[in-house]
């Protein structure tokens, strides 16, 4: 919902200038209320118009009026402060049912009149022609007052002639309010005119038959009887859903239900969907299919525990990489050293056994020993 406040007297934009320096404020004009419609979202169809102004042009006041009332959009008016002249058609803007005033707020309606100091010379036929525009302006106001309050226009002319400012009762009793908003701290008891309650119970009945075709027009259905009843709601083995037309009782062939397709249920059973209709309901198969798979698996993870426990490092499979590069382990014994030093002589006058090993030996037998500690074998 779009909020719009008129907080200001209303004035053209020619004279925006001028009541600044008159008052200290430039006023707020049609052209304003257009910036503020072209500014909302087009997708927001609510304007929430909170007044607090003591009016002003004529001319303007009913543009803003009539752009409002044009707009497409769901109006709410409410008076904050002060509501007068010019402001009190703006008001107008909103339907009956929505036309609210603060409880301390107030409101004066008068006759259109000119102001002091009318330029040029005041002969006969000028003021007749002042007094003809000034009698055609009271005219068209009351009758607007009259078609949105419903109430007479001697009543209204009565209220207009005293040019007094009047209080939430008045404004209720006069047509131009429907409630009165209350303190959210305080009970909600509205002040209500008594007809507003059949006003209010019809446009229920109107908005919610409205919503309700706008909410079937989107899910593809032009009445409510052409929405598809659903009873069941099951969730298949994969966390979809498959919606069955049946209150009570197991699913059964025949049964309209969506979507199309085989579903494959919790419990095991395939259910088979064609053309909206439920042909087939399978059984789930023997658990004897389950057990061995389940022997299956335990075997797979039995292979796995030992090919893991016989993989190698990075740092073996690059040394066996290099053996074979290198012709193999065969030639690598072959072309090691076959020198032997001289042995010391034992007590026997026997040469003592010398070990001797290859550089390649020995790295193996050092990565052998590292792994011995860091895999506890």
């Amino acid at each position: 919902m779009a909020k719009l406040f008129i907080n200001k007297d209303i004035v053209a934009d020619k004279d925006k200038n001028l009541n600044w320096w008159l008052t200290g404020d430039g006023g707020m004009s049609f052209s304003d209320i257009q910036c503020f419609m072209d500014w909302m979202d087009p997708t927001d169809n609510s304007i929430d118009v909170e007044i607090h102004s003591c009016g002003g042009d004529c001319v303007e006041g009913y543009a803003i009026y009539d752009a409002l009332r044009a707009s497409g959009k769901e109006i709410s008016c409410k008076v904050v402060g002060e509501c007068a002249s010019m402001a009190t058609v703006i008001l107008l803007a909103a339907p009956f049912e929505r036309r609210t005033m603060y409880e301390h707020a107030r409101m004066l309606i008068h006759a259109p009149y000119y102001p002091d100091g009318i330029g040029g010379s005041l002969t006969v036929s000028r003021l007749q022609s002042l007094a003809a525009e000034l009698t055609a302006q009271k005219t068209k106001m009351v009758n607007l007052y009259v078609e949105r309050t419903g109430k007479t226009a001697e009543e209204l002319e009565t209220q207009m002639a005293t040019d007094a400012w009047f209080d939430v009762n008045k404004a209720i009793e006069l047509g131009f309010i429907s409630s009165v908003v209350p303190a959210i701290s305080a009970k909600a008891k509205n002040n209500i005119n008594p007809k507003t309650e059949k006003m209010n119970k019809e446009k229920k009945v109107t908005v919610a038959s409205s919503l309700m075709d706008r909410l079937l027009k989107r899910c593809g259905y032009a009445r409510i009887e052409d929405v598809p009843a659903v009873g069941l709601v099951l969730t298949t083995s994969t966390g979809d859903e498959l919606n069955v037309e049946r209150e009570e009782g197991e699913i059964q062939v025949g049964d309209p239900a969506s979507p199309d397709g085989e579903h494959v249920l919790e419990d095991g059973r395939t259910v088979v969907v064609t053309d909206g209709v439920i042909t087939e309901i399978r059984e789930a198969e023997d658990g004897g299919d389950t057990a061995a798979l389940e022997a299956r698996i335990a075997e797979l993870e039995q292979q796995v525990s030992e090919l893991t426990s016989q993989a190698k490092t990075a740092e073996e499979n690059e040394i066996i990489s290099f053996v074979a590069k290198a012709g193999g382990l065969e030639k690598l014994k072959k072309a090691a050293s076959s020198y032997v030093p001289t042995g010391r002589t034992t007590t026997a006058g026997k040469r003592a056994e010398v070990k001797t090993e290859s550089k390649i030996g020995k790295k193996l037998a050092e990565i052998r020993e590292k792994n011995k500690k860091k895999y506890n074998y």
